[in-house]
């Protein structure tokens, strides 16, 4: 017995961090991340672990890897790296993620904002900056993010965020307040509910476009960590959201309305085929993949 409780301490002691030198738990984390993240996506990760946990910034790591953090700070680190070898997302470790210049606290169960996405919404500040009383809809909220980096930027507009899930509903309303942000959040069923009592600007949503039979082509991060209904669709019909938010744009959608949308780039022509009856756009993304589509309604 007492050597059982001999291994299983000295399997504990190999778990953890030589010292609390910044050195020691960089080359711990080379160590146990080997295989998973390339040497510089674990030294980026592990300085923002320390960042987060320590409160020390980069700059100051970078120009002395041989001082010291807390014990406490460090059994945090440990368990943080721990959760790295996992493929557990670093925004999920941490709690938060910026986006578009705005934090936003990831304590529940929704996707991780993507850069496309902020592209996405680059694109619609870009155009709409300076009009005012717009009403805009966001389909799909989940974190909020879009729907509160719209009205970061185009204050004077009306927004309206939408989801079916609890934890995307919860999270945005908690994202809207700790940014101080007055948007409309309200649990609707894309597919189901109807919209009657609005009247829209514009429509903006980044819907699932994953098809299963490409389940094969993510990361064990996503797969893992991220919840699938935000993210996958039936491989038998890929389009449903996008037929949805076209039907609903017939209706609350106001004449010249734009219609801005995340895709599936190789569904691109097939989405634009959705919106046949409008002026539509494939647009490509900053790696020259068609990922969105501009949608303006003729009449």
């Amino acid at each position: 017995m007492i050597g059982i409780n001999v291994v299983i301490l000295q399997k504990n002691w190999e778990m953890r961090i030589k010292s609390n030198r910044i050195e020691d738990i960089v080359k711990f984390a080379l160590s146990e991340l080997e295989g998973i993240y390339s040497e510089n996506e674990i030294k980026q990760l592990t300085y923002s672990l320390i960042t987060h946990f320590c409160n020390i910034p980069k700059t100051s790591i970078l120009a002395n890897s041989k001082q010291t953090v807390l014990e406490s700070e460090l059994l945090k680190l440990n368990f943080a790296i721990k959760d790295l070898k996992k493929e557990k997302p670093l925004q999920y470790i941490i709690g938060y993620t910026d986006f578009y210049n705005i934090k936003l606290n990831l304590n529940h169960k929704v996707l991780i904002p993507r850069p496309e996405t902020e592209e996405l919404v680059d694109m619609i500040i870009k155009e709409n900056k300076g009009r005012k009383d717009l009403k805009i809809a966001d389909f799909g909220c989940g974190s909020g993010a879009i729907a509160l980096a719209l009205k970061k930027n185009i204050p004077e507009s009306e927004i309206c965020a939408f989801d079916i899930d609890d934890n995307a509903i919860n999270q945005t309303k908690e994202n809207a307040q700790s940014l101080n942000l007055d948007i409309n959040i309200e649990k609707k069923d894309l597919l189901k509910d109807n919209f009657n009592d609005y009247n829209f600007d514009i429509i903006v949503s980044n819907p699932p476009y994953v098809m299963e039979k490409e389940k094969s082509l993510m990361r064990d991060n996503v797969l893992n960590h991220e919840p699938h209904q935000a993210l996958f669709v039936k491989d038998e019909n890929p389009l449903i959201f996008y037929q949805a938010i076209e039907r609903i744009a017939q209706k609350n959608l106001k004449p010249k309305g734009k219609i801005y949308m995340e895709i599936n780039e190789s569904l691109s022509e097939s989405t634009k085929n959705v919106f046949k009856d409008y002026d539509t756009k494939i647009i490509k993304d900053l790696f020259g993949k068609y990922r969105f589509i501009r949608a303006e309604k003729l009449a």
